[in-house]
C-alpha cells in the first residue's frame, strides 16, 4: 500500500496554474503554465505551453511551444512547432523548427527541421538537415555535414595530429 506523503511548504504555496498573456516576467512557478505573446526569464513547471513567446530558461514534466523562441530547455517531453531553441535536453523531443544542441533519449524531427548538433539514441525524421548527428538509430532522410562515423574520424585524426604535433615539436631538456 503507497503511503501519501504531506507536500512540503514549497510545494503547497506554488500556484497550480499561470496565464500570462502580453507582458514580461522575470520567473514563474506553477503546476501548469500558460504564456501567450510574453516575455519570461525562467519559467519551472509541471507543463508549460508557450504561443508566440520568448523565454530564456524552462525547466518543466512538458513543454509545448507555438512560434516560440527559447534559450534553454530541460524537460521529460518537449514539443515544439514553428520555433526556435538554442538547447533542450528531454527524454523526449519532438521538432519542427530550428534547434542549436539537441540532446535526446527520443527525438522526432519534421520536414523541413534544422539542428547544428543533435545527439540522441532513436532519431525519427522528414527530410531535415543537421550539422553532426551522433545516433544510435536513424528512421528518415537526413541531410549531415558530419554524421557519428565521420565524427568518431575527424576525432582520430585530430588526436593523431596532435600526438604527431607533440612528437615533432617537443623540446629536448
Amino acid at each position: 500500500m503507497a503511503r501519501k506523503t504531506q507536500p512540503s511548504e514549497e510545494e503547497a504555496s506554488l500556484p497550480q496554474v499561470i496565464n500570462l498573456t502580453h507582458t514580461q516576467a522575470q520567473q514563474v512557478e506553477a503546476e501548469l503554465v500558460r504564456v501567450h505573446q510574453s516575455l519570461v526569464g525562467r519559467v519551472d513547471g509541471g507543463e508549460v505551453d508557450l504561443q508566440q513567446s520568448a523565454a530564456l530558461q524552462i525547466s518543466a514534466q512538458n513543454i509545448s511551444a507555438h512560434t516560440t523562441s527559447i534559450a534553454s530547455v530541460q524537460a521529460k517531453s518537449f514539443a515544439m512547432h514553428e520555433s526556435a531553441v538554442a538547447v533542450v535536453r528531454a527524454t523526449q523531443a519532438d521538432l519542427d523548427g530550428r534547434a542549436g544542441l539537441i540532446l535526446a533519449q527520443s527525438a522526432r524531427m519534421g520536414a523541413g527541421s534544422r539542428s547544428g548538433l543533435l545527439v540522441s539514441n532513436q532519431v525519427k525524421t522528414e527530410q531535415v538537415r543537421t550539422s553532426v548527428l551522433l545516433a544510435r538509430r536513424v528512421e528518415g532522410p537526413v541531410e549531415t555535414v558530419m554524421d557519428t562515423r565521420q565524427v568518431l574520424l575527424a576525432s582520430l585524426v585530430a588526436g593523431i595530429a596532435v600526438l604527431l604535433g607533440q612528437f615533432l615539436f617537443r623540446r629536448k631538456s
